[in-house]
């Protein structure tokens, strides 16, 4: 897939993607589904196959969560977001995922923190997503002039009218919008220590969750075994982690 990320005046082309994951349990407290996506860029003027697997790029990351959502295929036309949506249904109670942005070689995340995010999940296409997302920075004077404005109205108190607004209301540091597909690849199921089958435990919970009926070849990985998952993906000292990955070549539109 070809794909674009801008972040600002700056262009950078798609190298590669790890999918869109799904994380099970949900989230008791609001019954929340959680994902994760992560890509790879590297600058437009370059060539991205010809760019070897080890050289520096810029990395993008999405956390965000899905309340309510009982079918993965509910992702389509949804939107999550900061800000109105122009077209597409949006659920109560949600808000834009946190993004993180590495630029090459380096460590901590561009302004982590200060990120408004807007994804909109288009049509899907078997196991793949269209999707759009937009994300911003105010200006330091407009992020103050908004929390004041949030403050005041929390408290009840008036509001200046609009014609009373600075014109740098929505004054913007950074901008960043990137559009593509997304393929829907695994779900990673936090499976209970004293599991006797962790794999059949964590597909029936994936079928009566997410409405997912066929997988592909799932792994379990233990606290203390090798493998590419670490602690940090989901795994503890009282459970382990399952994964899920989608069939290959199945999930026709619905």
């Amino acid at each position: 897939m070809s794909a674009c990320l801008q972040i600002n005046s700056q262009k950078w082309n798609l190298w590669g993607s790890d999918g869109l994951k799904l994380f099970l349990p949900r989230e008791q407290r609001d019954s929340c589904i959680y994902f994760q996506t992560d890509w790879s860029f590297v600058p437009a003027e370059m060539a991205a196959a010809t760019v070897p697997a080890d050289a520096p790029k810029l990395r993008l990351r999405l956390i965000g969560w899905v309340p309510g959502l009982r079918d993965w295929r509910d992702l389509e036309n949804l939107f999550l977001g900061y800000h109105e949506p122009i077209e597409g249904k949006e659920l109560p109670d949600t808000r834009g995922p946190d993004i993180w942005i590495w630029p090459p070689g380096v460590t901590n995340p561009l302004r982590f923190g200060y990120w408004e995010t807007d994804l909109k999940f288009g049509e899907r296409h078997g196991h793949e997503f269209e999707f759009s997302l937009e994300a911003l920075i105010l200006s330091e004077r407009a992020s103050k002039f908004r929390m004041d404005c949030h403050l005041k109205e929390f408290f009840q108190r008036p509001l200046p009218p609009d014609w009373e607004m600075p014109e740098w209301v929505n004054e913007v540091d950074d901008q960043l919008s990137f559009a593509g597909r997304v393929e829907f690849k695994e779900i990673l199921c936090s499976v209970p220590i004293n599991s006797a089958q962790p794999l059949d435990w964590a597909r029936q919970l994936a079928r009566r969750e997410l409405a997912v009926e066929q997988f592909g070849l799932c792994s379990v990985h233990e606290a203390d075994g090798p493998g590419k998952y670490k602690p940090q993906d989901g795994l503890y000292e009282t459970g382990r982690l399952v994964v899920l990955p989608m069939p290959a070549g199945h999930g026709g539109v619905r």
